[in-house]
């Protein structure tokens, strides 16, 4: 996230034989706030495959909770999984559980994870929200935009796949007014 800022994270905490950087966030979980990881890592392909997998089978789009469906939560679905091909089971993330631990995991082909902190000192490498919520919200609002926290959640009683119909429907129809309008100005010249 941009409003993080590095604490104990120097020059020597990622090396170059990290495949994968994650830190332990406070829900003891892969901080999805901060990562780095190699091009095409597996836990990058499952935690995008679930998230779109929870998007489409949303029954009502307006209500999606983002943690849950596309934040830490995916990214937490996406280490299970990783894990899940070695063999290890990675607890699901509820209260009392810690799943992520400091180490190095090595998952789907052989595939690793460096994972540094812990949960009770989820600041310790890097500032989560280094920029006050009042002060972050107040830009979000000078670029017209606003927290997630605050959008207001509507039922829509529409699903993902309602939704990406309506947006090709629209889609074509724009396409097929711009050659319509092509074509009658080919016609006046």
């Amino acid at each position: 996230d941009v409003d993080t800022r590095p604490n104990k994270f120097d020059t020597t905490t990622l090396t170059d034989n990290d495949d994968a950087f994650f830190i332990v966030e406070q829900y003891h979980i892969l901080s999805q706030y901060f990562m780095a990881a190699s091009p095409r890592h597996p836990i990058m392909f499952y935690t995008i495959h679930h998230t779109l997998q929870a998007l489409l089978t949303a029954p009502e789009i307006g209500m999606i909770q983002a943690p849950k469906i596309t934040g830490p939560h995916a990214l937490h679905a996406g280490f299970q999984y990783f894990m899940r091909d070695q063999g290890v089971r990675i607890p699901d993330a509820v209260p009392g559980e810690k799943p992520a631990k400091a180490g190095t995991w090595k998952g789907t082909d052989g595939h690793t994870l460096t994972v540094r902190g812990i949960g009770e000192n989820e600041n310790e490498y890097v500032q989560r929200e280094a920029i006050r919520r009042k002060q972050k919200e107040r830009e979000y609002s000078e670029m017209g935009m606003e927290h997630f926290s605050k959008q207001a959640s509507e039922k829509t009683n529409k699903s993902c796949y309602r939704v990406l119909w309506e947006v090709q429907q629209d889609s074509q129809k724009a396409i097929l007014q711009q050659q319509q309008q092509q074509q009658r100005r080919r016609r006046r010249t």
